[in-house]
């Protein structure tokens, strides 16, 4: 897997949470350890998004409120 392909998989990770998620799970049976990887990180940057997707939307509505 090339670096554009990995950087695709990260960006639509970061923007739509359940791509990592799918990613991750396609990837957690394959035998080969640099697919691992990428699904591992995928689902790491996924739950970045979720979690910076949450802290926003709490600041948001603090802020407005």
């Amino acid at each position: 897997m090339n670096n554009l392909e990995k950087g695709i998989i990260y960006l639509f990770s970061f923007i739509f949470f359940p791509v990592g998620l799918i990613v991750w799970i396609i990837t957690v049976f394959n035998q080969n350890p640099q697919y691992k990887s990428v699904g591992r990180t995928a689902l790491y940057v996924a739950a970045g998004s979720l979690c910076l997707q949450f802290l926003i939307r709490v600041l948001n509505f603090v802020w407005y409120t």
